[in-house]
């Protein structure tokens, strides 16, 4: 038996791959377990998140200061009181299909784009910027597959039930949730 050490550093692009891996085993289940199927879908959205943010962190100062500030990172140490009762604020699922959609593509997370400049205009210039340091730009089936992913991680983790669960619509989504992780893993390199 190996035993676990008294401290373990967890480094992004290592986590991040460990997450993707995890999610890749458990969408092999996920046909007949509907845990698995969660799991798949909350380990690989999850994973996807650290790498964007991982990716942005060259580029940050590039940003509007509200999106910069999503991409500062916490000091490694775990605080109860810091970390236990608020969520560090960082950039989300949804914030990241909103950077990386093309830019022809509607705005998907508005409140991410505030401040002096007009909206649009702040979108379309953190679209480039995000999409130049990673190299992945969404289309819009790609938009809106990703969005469907995140609704359901929303409803399955964040909300109590009901909820009604599509098993295939999860599973023919997690197709496009592959290319953008497997876009990241390139950039990440």
């Amino acid at each position: 038996m190996v035993r676990t050490p008294d401290s373990i550093e967890l480094g992004a692009e290592e986590e991040a791959r460990r997450l993707w891996s995890g999610a890749l085993e458990a969408r092999k289940a996920a046909a007949d377990d509907v845990v698995q199927l969660c799991e798949s879908l909350d380990l690989g959205l999850h994973a996807a998140e650290i790498l964007v943010i991982q990716l942005l962190q060259q580029i940050k100062d590039q940003f509007p200061a509200t999106i910069g500030l999503q991409l500062n990172m916490p000091t490694p140490e775990v605080d109860p009181h810091r970390d236990g009762i608020t969520v560090p604020k960082t950039l989300d699922f949804t914030d990241i299909i909103d950077l990386l959609s093309d830019e022809e593509l509607e705005c998907v997370s508005p409140g991410l784009h505030r401040g002096w400049e007009d909206r649009r205009f702040s979108c379309r210039r953190s679209r480039a910027a995000a999409q130049g340091a990673v190299g992945v730009t969404l289309s819009a089936d790609d938009q809106e597959r990703l969005l469907l992913l995140a609704a359901y991680r929303n409803r399955l983790f964040r909300s109590p039930p009901p909820v009604r669960v599509v098993p295939g619509e999860i599973l023919s989504a997690f197709q496009s949730l592959e290319r953008l992780v497997d876009g990241l893993l390139k950039a990440a390199g």
